[in-house]
């Protein structure tokens, strides 16, 4: 995620004549997440000329033609940093834990972990749920971890709750010595005021990757990001339900190509209205990560994919979005410019429009 140091080692890779095309295609990725995008869309156009045949030459540069758009015609969203809950380290993917949204779990690989182990491939802590509360003044509290048996010394994270607040779903990646181990999901039943023994959810397989469940309100429609053959490339959003009569989880199904795309689909979010948010790379974006809407067209199906546009997104990763049920505010994460850390916590909220009318009758 270095994209400076990306950027120059790629333009000495190209210098020295090496001879994979690649170099030229990573190169403009990484001037394009760093908003340099006349000079990224220089470089998609060298991909373009050296391999006519990868659609990524063409939509780079379509994308950075928009992305100088957007930037330029902002939407009216206002977003702010999330100062109070934000530590120097990754803080991201924001979950309302309660119907009335004001609790927040997240995930941060901040100091105070359970465990307290470092993750030699990230140079961080290992992840763990955080949970955060707002006073009566709006006030969020001093973020803690959740107690066991939800965190441990693994990895745990990227979560979801259903709108009852029964039922929490994350990610967990097991931290075994000399074991390659894979994300997967994994759901508790609250029992009281605490969460009780969590599961692993049955299609889960130890070689594939399963991570960012999102639950619908009602806790029977789950969508989730995975590598599982039968996709369109990358990491596709699949798509399980549950059978009410067998009381347990289908099969996952893939969204198909007019969510996923040859790049990575993931981070997705049910809106209460149906409507499916997701992030991508593959899709036409400002950077990095983008945030897109698709529109419910039937049971299971998702249609018409749209780019949030800036400020919402930037040409830094831009993910995890949720909205304070059915208003246009709520939380994402990003590590755009102006973060603390690595990953950020983001608010977004769309102001109302206000007119003044002076009238004479």
């Amino acid at each position: 995620g270095d994209t400076k140091q990306a950027e120059a080692w790629y333009i000495k890779a190209i210098k020295a004549n090496y001879t994979n095309p690649l170099a030229k295609l990573y190169l403009a990725d990484a001037k394009k997440a760093q908003e340099k995008y006349e000079e990224a869309q220089t470089e998609y156009t060298n991909y373009q000329t050296d391999v006519p045949g990868d659609i990524r030459g063409e939509n780079g540069v379509k994308s950075c033609e928009l992305a100088t758009k957007w930037k330029a015609n902002p939407t009216r969203y206002k977003v702010d940093n999330m100062v109070l809950i934000n530590s120097k380290d990754p803080d991201f993917c924001p979950t309302f834990a309660d119907k009335k949204y004001n609790k927040l779990y997240f995930t941060s690989m901040r100091p105070g972990v359970t465990g307290g182990g470092m993750d030699g491939t990230l140079g961080e802590f290992y992840s763990d749920i955080f949970e955060t509360q707002m006073d009566k003044n709006g006030r969020w509290s001093t973020p803690s971890p959740l107690p066991a048996p939800v965190n441990t010394a693994d990895n745990e994270g990227l979560t979801s709750v259903t709108k009852k607040g029964d039922m929490l779903f994350f990610t967990r990646c097991l931290a075994a010595k000399n074991v390659n181990s894979l994300n997967q999901l994994w759901v508790s039943t609250k029992k009281g005021n605490v969460w009780g023994e969590p599961e692993k959810l049955p299609f889960c397989n130890d070689t594939n990757k399963f991570a960012s469940p999102a639950v619908s309100a009602g806790g029977t429609i789950l969508i989730f990001s995975s590598d599982l053959p039968g996709g369109q490339g990358g990491n596709d959003l699949w798509m399980s339900t549950f059978d009410k009569k067998e009381k347990k989880w289908g099969p996952p199904v893939n969204l198909g190509p007019t969510i996923n795309t040859p790049g990575n689909e993931v981070f997705p979010y049910l809106h209460e209205d149906g409507t499916l948010y997701f992030s991508s790379d593959g899709h036409l974006g400002m950077g990095g990560l983008d945030i897109f809407r698709a529109e419910k067209k039937g049971k299971g199906e998702w249609t018409n994919v749209t780019n949030l546009k800036s400020p919402i997104n930037s040409a830094g990763d831009d993910f995890g979005i949720i909205f304070e049920g059915t208003k246009e505010r709520g939380y994402f994460s990003s590590n755009r410019e102006g973060t603390k850390g690595a990953d950020d916590i983001w608010s977004f909220v769309l102001p109302p429009l206000l007119f003044a009318i002076n009238a004479s009758v």
